[in-house]
């Protein structure tokens, strides 16, 4: 290939030799520095001065709904405490998850811990569930009720063809 340098705008060929031949192998700087630094100046002022205006309005706005709103009832209850069953954060609830389940567990275990009646009309107790296990493996499950008679078949039992 031959010696020539492109170094007019035309990118023409010329074969004649520069003294600064190797400035002439490289594009001329096409971006203007100051100008694009004057632009992010201006945009982050521009950015700045939204920012303030946005907040100015929010707080005009809270001002605003503050002497708006309606002064409370003086015969509404200070704290009203939504009915049962309460959501967990709710008012009136316990503080949080582990206190509640805490607490369910504390009452499941009383319940299966312990004698009570069930139904007292018709005399039927609650044993603790452990005595419950004893009396079942020392006398075996019951599979009819005691109440079906002998020649009837037990409620929900199905008749053999």
């Amino acid at each position: 290939m031959s010696d020539a340098v492109i170094h007019n705008d035309r990118n023409e060929m010329t074969d004649s030799h520069d003294a600064d031949g190797a400035e002439a192998l490289h594009e001329p700087n096409t971006v203007n520095i100051p100008g694009v630094v004057k632009f992010l100046v201006w945009l982050s002022v521009a950015v700045m001065v939204v920012a303030l205006l946005m907040w100015g309005l929010l707080h005009y706005f809270d001002k605003r709904k503050a002497q708006e709103a309606p002064p409370p009832s003086p015969l509404a209850p200070g704290v009203r405490v939504p009915p049962e069953p309460r959501l967990q954060g709710a008012p009136g609830s316990v503080k949080s998850p582990a206190e509640d389940i805490r607490r369910f567990r504390e009452q499941e275990d009383q319940t299966l811990n312990s004698y009570g009646w069930i139904d007292q009309q018709n005399g039927i107790i609650r044993i603790p569930i452990e005595q419950a296990k004893k009396l079942i493996e020392q006398k075996g499950a019951l599979t009819t009720p005691p109440s079906a008679s002998r020649g009837a078949a037990a409620p929900g039992a199905e008749k053999k063809r």
